[in-house]
């Protein structure tokens, strides 16, 4: 018989008295200390507003438990918060997190003279005045970005100089 650890949390109904709440809560604990468990953690998150409609409410009472416990107690546990009428939703999950321990990062030499150092990875752009590009660019074209075309104001127009008049024309004929 092991003891693995869980994570149980049961939401009760809104309109719930304390002592409901507490009735619901020594049961949970009741079960536990029967089958040799262990209590890890207990949150009364109190109430909260659910996702969407459980049994015709909006709200309810959260209560988180982290326990270990046996998978049999784990059962005798499903089954009685089943059967609570005060209770309107749970979930019970094996914890699988909490026993894992992060690894230690390998920690780095500094090269010793005389050794070949590894150049970095290039960049990709040569900074924040390079225009960005695309690593997969679909365009064969590997040009600047164009700004968007802006229609030219129009010159300012001088006003005609007046004509010179024309000099007098002999007549053809004479």
């Amino acid at each position: 018989m092991s003891l693995i650890k869980y994570d149980v949390i049961y939401i009760l109904d809104p309109n719930s008295t304390v002592e409901e709440q507490t009735v619901v809560s020594t049961k949970v604990e009741q079960i536990v200390a029967e089958s040799k468990g262990t209590i890890l953690k207990k949150e009364d998150w109190g109430k909260r507003r659910l996702a969407y409609l459980v049994q015709n409410h909006r709200d309810g009472h959260y209560v988180f438990f982290h326990v270990q416990v046996s998978a049999e107690a784990i059962a005798e546990l499903n089954r009685n918060l089943r059967l609570l009428e005060k209770v309107i939703k749970f979930m019970i999950v094996k914890d699988t997190i909490s026993h894992l321990k992060p690894r230690p990062k390998p920690i780095r030499k500094a090269p010793e003279e005389g050794q070949a150092v590894r150049p970095h990875a290039p960049m990709r752009h040569s900074g924040p005045s390079a225009p960005y590009v695309p690593p997969h660019s679909t365009s064969s074209s590997t040009s600047a970005p164009v700004a968007p075309a802006v229609a030219p104001a129009p010159a300012p127009v001088a006003p005609a100089a007046p004509a010179a008049p024309e000099a007098p024309t002999a007549p053809a004929g004479e």
